[in-house]
């Protein structure tokens, strides 16, 4: 808290604003109560749109709670697929995914007009969210099993597999991740504007 406290006050007196990403290391309920913390015009969320799925906060909840200190975003589609440990997290093209991304995109418009819309189109291997082993519940001992049993439920209702790249000639996975990037924005600019 202390280096944050320091950059809060750095960025208040430049004027430049500043955003934490709500990137799988603070759950929902970790990250609101630091936010609500500080009283700084200047410090704000960069809202990923599919990052705490991993750490089994849902992610209608996440956009709603984080909209009103949305600074900038990281838009994705995310897509999951049950594997023997928990589940595969994987960004999808934008409209591929089970993310209500015209919900998320209002949330944050009606909170905060200004703020910036960014794509995060990471190709890659579904990531592994490990979430039935001990190991994983390890960095979360007061969170109660009601998260995993929600998350749990959404992966079994939005199951599907996954595209997998890495076994690919890299020639190959720069074009479908170009094909991606393209596919996102054309949805983008027709559905979300």
């Amino acid at each position: 808290k202390a280096a944050l406290r320091e950059a809060v006050a750095i960025c208040e007196r430049r004027r430049i604003p500043f955003a934490l990403e709500n990137h799988k290391d603070w759950t929902l309920d970790q990250m609101v109560p630091l936010l609500r913390s500080y009283s700084s015009e200047y410090l704000g969320a960069c809202l990923d749109f599919g990052n705490n799925i991993s750490l089994l906060d849902d992610p209608m909840d996440v956009a709603e709670q984080l909209a009103p200190w949305a600074i900038t975003t990281h838009v994705k589609d995310m897509g999951v697929e049950p594997y023997p440990d928990g589940f595969l997290l994987s960004e999808v093209r934008l409209g591929d995914g089970f993310l209500d991304l015209p919900r998320m995109f209002s949330l944050v418009r009606q909170a905060r007009p200004k703020t910036n819309f960014n794509l995060e189109m990471i190709t890659r291997d579904p990531l592994k969210v490990p979430c039935l082993t001990d190991r994983y519940w390890a960095t979360f001992p007061d969170r109660s099993g009601l998260h995993l049993a929600q998350t749990l439920r959404l992966v079994h209702e939005h199951a599907k597999p996954l595209p997998r790249v890495d076994q690919l000639p890299h020639d190959e996975q720069l074009r479908v991740e170009e094909e991606n990037v393209r596919a996102s924005m054309q949805y983008a600019n027709q559905k979300l504007q």
